[in-house]
C-alpha cells in the first residue's frame, strides 16, 4: 500500500515540478519580451511585474517543494548527525519529520484560508488601465503545502514502521570530500 502511495506522490510531485519549470520558462520569456518591447519599441508590456509576482514566482518557488520533500533533498546539515548511531538518527528523523508535518499543517491551513478569502473577494491588483485578477495564484500555496504535507506524512509512516525507515543513501550522489 505504501509503495502505491509512493508512486502516486512521485507522479504528482513530478507534475508539480514540470509546472514549476514551465512557469520559470514562461517568466523568462515574458520578462525578456517586456525588456525588448521597452528598449527597442519604447512600449513596455502592461502588468509584467504583477504577473511575475502573482503567478510565476510563486509557482517556480513553491510547486517543486513536494519533489524535494519526497526525496528528502531539502537543505540539511549532517555535521552532527553523521556521528550518531542509527537508532538515535532514526529517532531524530522521526522528530524532525513530525515538526515538519506540524508546520506544513499550519502553513497549508493558513494558505488555504487566505486563498478561500481572496477568491471570495475576487482579489485584483490595480494596474495602469485597469485591474488584473490575482486570486487564482493564491491557490498555488495550499496545493504545494498539501503536497509536501503528504510527502512528509509518508516519510513519517516509513520511519515508524520497522525495517521500512527512510533510505540512508538519499545523499549517495554527493561524493565524499
Amino acid at each position: 500500500m505504501l509503495d502505491r502511495i509512493d508512486r502516486i506522490l512521485e507522479w504528482w510531485s513530478r507534475a508539480l515540478l514540470a509546472l514549476a519549470v514551465l512557469a520559470g520558462f514562461a517568466m523568462m520569456i515574458h520578462v525578456t519580451f517586456d525588456v525588448f518591447m521597452r528598449t527597442v519599441m519604447h512600449s513596455p508590456l502592461r502588468q509584467t511585474n504583477q504577473t511575475v509576482a502573482a503567478y510565476y514566482m510563486i509557482a517556480a518557488t513553491f510547486l517543486p517543494i513536494a519533489f524535494l520533500g519526497l526525496r528528502d533533498d531539502h537543505i540539511s546539515a549532517d555535521i552532527f548527525t553523521e556521528y550518531m548511531g542509527p537508532r538515535l538518527r532514526r529517532w531524530l528523523d522521526a522528530f524532525t519529520t513530525f515538526l515538519g508535518i506540524a508546520y506544513m499543517v499550519a502553513f497549508t491551513w493558513q494558505s488555504y484560508e487566505s486563498a478561500l478569502r481572496r477568491t471570495a473577494q475576487g482579489e485584483v491588483l490595480e494596474i495602469s488601465g485597469g485591474y488584473m485578477i490575482v486570486w487564482p495564484g493564491r491557490w498555488l500555496l495550499p496545493i504545494a503545502g498539501a503536497s509536501l504535507l503528504l510527502c512528509l506524512t509518508l516519510r513519517f509512516v516509513r520511519i515508524l514502521l520497522p525495517g521500512r525507515g527512510p533510505n540512508e543513501q538519499h545523499h549517495a550522489r554527493i561524493p565524499d570530500a
